[in-house]
């Protein structure tokens, strides 16, 4: 048969190894308290740790005040004490030393520590006999104090706690330490995982909510998990009243292209990026979306659902069809500097009647540049003549330009109008200018001066309304200098010049034409080409 004290050995065993499984903090101080009453029969208990020099209590337990009460009832408020010598649990964790009182209300005035009777007032109890031990941990440390109320003989009557219970007890305090700071440091990092998965899911949480694309969540069976306020503006979804509801089941005041183009894919693995479409509502009715999709998945990698990230490119697209518009201006494209330039110069000149020199090599688009110039202004619905100068002798081009009477000349057997009469109203082009000879130059510049002009062989005068606009790819100063044309007329046609950069001083405008000429190109051809290779986009870039 075992005596008491192997019994007693015994029992330490069973109770280190349960101290040193039990992992959560507060269940392991109930526990300690607990296997301790048990081992000293004390009547109750309680514990304090040591927290930022204070002694702060955490757990108490008494049979007396449960069995009167009843098991959850609440001994002690969290409260602190001093770590000093006036107080039985504060004189321990000073000094380190044990406190075996066999009648608290005995104790010599002379003793720096007095009992406290707040909890038996309080409580109408009797405490009389208490053993307050230190717990150190391994490295000698005192990390709080364990205290044991009303050590119980056989007939249920509170006696002194004896020699042996404080072995008992000290040997389980050293132990009960131990599992303490193990506990603590995991609840430590427990909390800090907690604190920082917190953090995170505040993170996400923020960002879903600030986000301006309308973000979707769906599981496997396309129930809606969760969706930001973004929703709402773009899709007419109410957040609050979609979460759980299938997502094509929702009420919704938009046409839900987006779940007539996806439904293949949400609940799968697949993933789609930047898929556009128009998509209407009620208060947007020409709203663009690009749309993408992604899986979610879970820890070990398996497919839960889809999320859908909404954008809206409604203001986008507007931008690039101002853009279209600003790069492509009656059929002139370029986003150069030289041609933004000549855009906005454009702009100014449409609703003037200016006189208008266009410079520029042959083949810059200087009669586009004149198309602009007439159609975008006043002058649009009213005739644009053309008339290259360099194309007819000088006999002719007079008669182009003035007309004739019958008879004039060799072969003028009609009346004509020129082509000055012809554009009244309108605009007259008159390309390369730089060719026409001396004698044209002073009919040109009386026209100019006078807005008016004579037919050939006939001396009535007619007026005309004409704006002019003169093109020419040679240096018209350096013929002036030369004596090869008019300084006069040379002023009278430059009040404004626009001059057209060659295509190799404005490369970047290059991808931009390919993309132009290739849209008229499958219009007119019915075709369907994207784009061409890289290689032939280099060679045009680098051609000289």
């Amino acid at each position: 048969m075992l005596s008491s004290l192997d019994i007693a050995k015994q029992k330490l065993i069973e109770i280190s190894i349960a101290l040193s499984s039990e992992t959560d903090l507060s269940r392991l101080l109930k526990m300690i308290i607990n296997e301790l009453r048990l081992l000293t029969n004390a009547d109750g208990g309680s514990l304090f740790l040591v927290e930022n020099g204070h002694l702060r209590f955490e757990v108490a337990q008494n049979n007396t005040l449960m069995y009167l009460e009843d098991e959850e009832y609440q001994l002690f408020k969290k409260f602190e004490i001093p770590i000093s010598e006036g107080s039985i649990a504060g004189y321990v964790a000073l000094t380190g030393k044990i406190l075996n009182i066999p009648d608290v209300y005995e104790l010599s005035a002379d003793y720096p520590f007095q009992f406290n009777p707040e909890f038996d007032v309080r409580n109408n109890y009797h405490t009389q006999s208490i053993l307050a031990v230190p717990l150190k941990d391994h490295t000698g440390t005192i990390i709080g104090v364990l205290e044991l109320i009303n050590a119980m003989n056989n007939q249920g009557a509170p006696v002194p706690f004896s020699e042996a219970h404080e072995n008992l007890v000290l040997s389980l305090a050293s132990l009960a330490a131990v599992a303490i700071n193990k506990a603590r440091l995991i609840q430590t990092i427990q909390n800090l995982f907690e604190a920082e998965r917190e953090q995170n899911r505040r993170n996400l949480e923020a960002i879903f909510r600030s986000v301006n694309d309308a973000i979707i969540t769906v599981d496997q069976q396309k129930r809606i998990i969760a969706a930001n306020d973004a929703a709402r503006e773009i899709c007419g979804l109410d957040p609050q009243e979609i979460v759980g509801r299938e997502f094509g089941r929702v009420n919704s005041s938009c046409t839900q292209s987006c779940y007539e183009a996806l439904k293949d894919i949400l609940g799968t693995a697949k993933t789609i990026k930047d898929y556009r479409l128009e998509c209407r509502q009620q208060t947007r009715p020409h709203q663009i979306v690009t749309i993408s999709s992604s899986p979610l998945r879970d820890n070990n990698d398996k497919n839960i659902g889809t999320v859908l990230v909404i954008r809206d490119l409604t203001r986008v697209a507007e931008m690039e069809g101002e853009l279209r518009a600003r790069y492509n201006l009656h059929n002139m494209v370029g986003k150069s500097h030289q041609m933004q330039g000549i855009f906005h110069l454009l702009d100014e000149l449409m609703n003037t009647d200016t006189t208008v020199l266009i410079t520029g090599e042959t083949g810059t688009g200087k009669e586009l540049i004149a198309k602009a110039l007439h159609y975008g202004g006043v002058r649009g619905a009213k005739p644009m003549i053309t008339v290259n100068c360099s194309a007819l002798p000088e006999n002719l081009l007079e008669s182009e330009l003035f007309g004739h009477v019958k008879g004039a000349f060799t072969g003028a057997s009609k009346d004509r109008v020129g082509r000055f009469q012809a554009a009244h109203g309108g605009t007259i082009f008159l390309d390369e200018i730089g060719d026409i000879t001396p004698n044209l130059q002073l009919k040109l510049l009386r026209v100019l001066q006078e807005k008016t002009l004579e037919r050939v062989g006939d001396s009535t005068t007619y007026p005309v309304d004409v704006r002019v606009i003169a093109a020419t790819n040679c240096d018209l100063k350096k013929k002036v200098g030369l004596g090869e044309f008019r300084e006069d007329l040379y002023y009278r046609l430059k009040v404004l010049e626009i001059a057209v950069p060659p295509l190799r001083e404005r490369r970047e405008d290059i991808p931009l034409l390919i993309n132009h000429f290739l849209t008229l190109f499958n219009k007119s051809f019915n075709k369907s080409i994207e784009g061409i290779s890289q290689d032939a986009l280099r060679t045009f870039m680098m051609y000289p």
